[in-house]
Parts: structure tokens; C-alpha cells; sequence
């Protein structure tokens, strides 16, 4: 991977956690951020390898104690935090009509629950130092806007991680914390998981990306690091999709 940063490093002595650092966009932000210098504490429910000069965390987001402890591991290794990324997320493709509270719970507990918990354990790990310029960045999707009719809890928390952000930015400016999101559109490396034929999957995703090609983790991750750099210090609670176009053709 190579990034659009500079070799100086825009985030030198920076302490940066990112949750769902298995993942496709949350390992590419995690590899970003160390590489423009950063101490990365990257968060998982599944095992990672530590970033350089970084650690790495287990932990179930679902649950908050689980959260302000690995938080806490995050920030007792590397220092208080300064950026706090939240890619971690579930996608439960199932039918509307199959749909019970055991898979809404699921999929709320993660993409919605995790962002306001892990949000707000930051923001005051920030406040009680007293910066000025912290930034939380969370992941949402092009899905918050987009119908399907077998991922409607999923797009339900996406909208709500939408409104959350927005939320948190107005509550957080005070504080000189800045909230932003970053929307994804589709990913190159989602086709295994989508349950159509993935044969035909590249020419059903084209048809609907004016740029008529998918996304990669590095791209979501270079509007990440500047939605978290000194260079978006004006910018707050607003949502940065990176998605081919795919919304202004729909």
C-alpha cells in the first residue's frame, strides 16, 4: 500500500486507536496512520498483529467494560489518545422478514452501541488532559442512504451512526473535538462476502459507480487521515463518502 501523506509524518507523536483493525478498512487505517508516524493501538474482537511502535488489543466492543479496557491498555501503552478511528462493524445479510431482536441486538450492538460507548471513553480521556485538537473518525456507509431489502438492520445502523456523528461533533466542539465519518462505498475486497454469484458481482457493482471501478481499503483510509489531520481543523460532524460516485448516480 502507499499513502498520499508526506514522509515527515503528519501524525508524529500522536497516539491514534483503531477498532476493527482485522478488517479490510480498519488494518488499512491502522497501516496509515504508523506509517505517517503515529503510536497505533489496534482493537479487534479477532487477533492482530501489533503496528510498529504500536500494541494491539482484544476485545469484545459489544460489551462496555470491555471497551474501557481496552481502551485504557491502548492509552496505558502509548499515551493518551489523540484520534480515535471506529471501523469495527458487523454485516448480517438477512432478510427483512427473518429479521429477530437476537440479529438486530447484533448488528445495533456493534456499529451503533460500540460508536457512542467508544466515542464518548475517548472524548473524556481527551477533555480531562485538556486538548484542544483531538479528532474521533467514525466509519459509516453509502448503505445509510441506499435500500436493500436483506441488510435493513445494517442500514439502520449506518443511519444511525450518521446522526450519531453528528451528535457527538455538536457536543464535542466545545471541547475542541472535532467528529467526523467516512462512507464507503463498494469495497474490492467485500465480493466474498456478498452471497450473489461473485462472477458477476464487478459487472452488478459497475453499473452503479460513474468511476466504474470498487474501492480500496487505502482510499477510505487517506480520507480517514485527513478528516483526523490538522488540514480539516475547520471540518466537523459532516460525512466524507468515498464511493466512486455511486451516491450522485443513484
Amino acid at each position: 500500500m502507499q499513502s498520499t501523506g508526506d514522509a515527515a509524518g503528519r501524525f508524529a507523536g500522536r497516539t491514534v486507536l483503531v477498532t476493527g483493525a482485522a478488517g479490510q478498512i480498519g488494518a488499512a487505517c491502522a497501516e496509515a496512520f504508523a506509517r505517517e508516524g503515529a503510536r497505533v493501538g489496534a482493537v479487534d474482537r479477532s487477533p492482530v498483529a501489533p503496528p510498529p511502535d504500536g500494541v494491539a488489543v482484544e476485545a469484545d466492543l459489544a460489551r462496555e467494560d470491555e471497551i474501557v479496557r481496552a481502551f485504557g491498555e491502548v492509552e496505558r501503552a502509548l499515551g493518551p489518545l489523540d484520534v480515535l478511528v471506529q471501523s469495527a462493524a458487523v454485516i448480517a445479510r438477512v432478510p427483512y422478514l427473518e429479521i429477530d431482536a437476537a440479529n438486530v441486538d447484533h448488528v445495533l450492538g456493534i456499529n451503533v452501541r460500540a460508536i457512542l460507548l467508544g466515542g464518548r471513553v475517548a472524548a473524556r480521556s481527551m477533555i480531562d488532559r485538556g486538548t484542544r485538537d483531538g479528532a474521533i473518525v467514525n466509519l459509516t456507509s453509502v448503505s445509510a442512504l441506499v435500500a436493500d431489502a436483506e441488510s435493513v438492520a445494517y442500514e439502520a445502523s449506518k443511519g444511525a451512526v450518521d446522526a450519531a456523528t453528528r451528535g457527538m461533533a455538536r457536543a464535542l466542539a466545545p471541547h475542541g473535538i472535532r467528529v467526523n465519518a467516512v462512507g464507503p462505498g463498494s469495497m474490492a475486497k467485500f465480493q466474498e462476502q456478498d452471497p450473489r454469484d461473485p462472477r458477476d458481482l464487478d459487472e452488478y457493482e459497475l453499473r452503479r459507480i460513474p468511476l466504474q471501478r470498487l474501492g480500496t481499503g487505502t482510499e477510505v483510509a487517506d480520507a480517514v487521515l485527513f478528516l483526523a489531520s490538522p488540514a480539516a481543523a475547520y471540518v466537523t460532524g459532516t460525512i466524507v463518502h468515498v464511493d466512486g460516485g455511486s451516491l450522485a448516480a443513484w
